[in-house]
């Protein structure tokens, strides 16, 4: 009898833990420890998990009201449960929160990532912030003109964003020192309901009236471009960071599905044609770097190239900035005639570095001001291109470089 129990006891298990739907899904949250995505159900008071493969499973149940906003802080999701944030713990969904701040319909939730929460009151028209660590709480913003919908916590600005219900609907800020309200930018979006941030800062925002996921700039200026994809009553959104792409989970409210959008990050290549260095890709802005010095004015496609070195470019597209790989300019590409050579730090006090990449050996010598023979040597791979100077005394010098009957010279000081 008790093995047929403890037979009967595992396949319930197993039933539950693969029986999981999604039921009027309100929101999403990236749950980075674990590696997964939690949802929160509003059509049947729960919250499940969600893998990278596609695998619902149990997490909490039983919830009397919503859940509605989702938030992770430490090893806790705090949750917007009607005029409750209720809290459970990461690894069991054991309840360890419980806050009855006295709200009409909280509906967005943020956190500063230390210890505090921000709610939005949708029907009492307010915002609140919480303290997890006492469990109390205050209302930082009421009689708010518009309708506070999805939150998030804006760390460089020292503010929390927010989207707002009804047509035309702007995207507001709230100032975390003053407490202050004011208008971010004006928008033609309506009913918008989530918002995020993707590892670059552009904002994202979910709406009703386009159904659509709407990206803004980081700066928060200008007008907004639609992301491809219909959705259906889109709800609480969250961004999953990544080193090539990031991708946006959304809740489809009215027919129960979730979406995830992969946003491509830009990647810069290059690669040299003679003595010309150009990105693979067209972006909107570049930077050219040699030997991890900015290059001036070097701020094109293009870049001609008369020094050794090793270069690389740094771009930015769509509020993104990405570091190009790094390619080598060498003996190899250029005749000897045909470069510039350099020497830095410059001055130093113990060594200076000649950029060489080739594999052809370049001899030197040291000449002090009398035109005093003070040091030789020869340099012939990228590690040996330090020459030490510790044994200089304090003065300027010229450093003459020999290569195929041709010579080069430097002048630097030793500290």
């Amino acid at each position: 009898m008790k093995k047929w129990l403890t037979t009967i006891c595992i396949l319930i298990s197993f039933l539950n833990s693969y029986s999981q739907t999604l039921s009027s899904p309100e929101s999403v949250e990236w749950d980075q420890t674990n590696n997964r995505w939690l949802i929160a159900n509003t059509g049947n008071g729960t919250i499940v998990t969600r893998s990278l493969t596609g695998t619902l499973g149990a997490f909490v149940s039983g919830i009397p009201s919503g859940p509605y906003g989702i938030e992770i802080l430490g090893d806790v999701v705090y949750a917007c449960e009607g005029a409750f944030i209720r809290g459970y713990n990461l690894s069991t969904g054991a309840n360890v929160f419980t806050l009855n701040l006295g709200a009409g319909f909280l509906n967005g939730l943020t956190t500063d990532g230390v210890s505090f929460l921000y709610a939005t009151d949708f029907s009492g028209k307010k915002i609140f912030k919480i303290n997890t660590i006492d469990t109390t709480f205050s209302i930082i913003a009421s009689g708010l003109l518009k309708t506070p919908n999805g939150i998030i916590y804006d760390e460089q600005n020292n503010r929390c964003v927010y989207v707002t219900w009804g047509a035309n609907a702007p995207i507001m800020g709230i100032d975390l020192s003053t407490f202050t309200v004011s208008t971010l930018l004006a928008t033609t979006l309506s009913n918008c309901d989530g918002i995020t941030r993707d590892s670059c800062g552009n904002y994202y925002v979910t709406a009703w009236g386009n159904n659509k996921l709407n990206k803004f700039r980081n700066s928060l200026t200008g007008t907004h471009t639609i992301i491809p994809g219909t959705l259906s009553n889109p709800a609480d959104i969250d961004c999953k960071f990544g080193e090539s792409e990031d991708v946006v989970g959304i809740s489809n409210t009215s027919n129960s599905t979730l979406l995830f959008t992969n946003l491509a990050k830009p990647q810069a290549v290059i690669s040299l044609s003679g003595n010309i260095l150009s990105t693979s890709a067209i972006f909107e802005t570049y930077q050219w770097y040699v030997n991890n010095i900015l290059i001036v004015g070097a701020i094109s496609q293009n870049l001609v190239l008369d020094a050794v070195g090793e270069y690389y470019c740094l771009i930015t597209q769509g509020g993104c900035n990405a570091v190009s790989n790094t390619v080598g300019f060498n003996l190899s590409n250029q005749s000897f005639n045909d470069i510039s050579l350099l020497a830095f730090p410059n001055p130093s006090k113990s060594k200076i570095t000649i950029p060489y990449f080739g594999e052809n050996k370049i001899s030197f010598s040291v000449l002090n001001m009398l035109g005093q023979e003070v040091l030789n040597g020869t340099l012939s791979e990228k590690n040996d291109s330090d020459i030490s100077i510790v044994d200089l005394k304090s003065g300027s010098y010229f450093l003459n470089l020999h290569y195929n009957n041709q010579t080069k010279t430097i002048k630097f000081i030793k500290d």
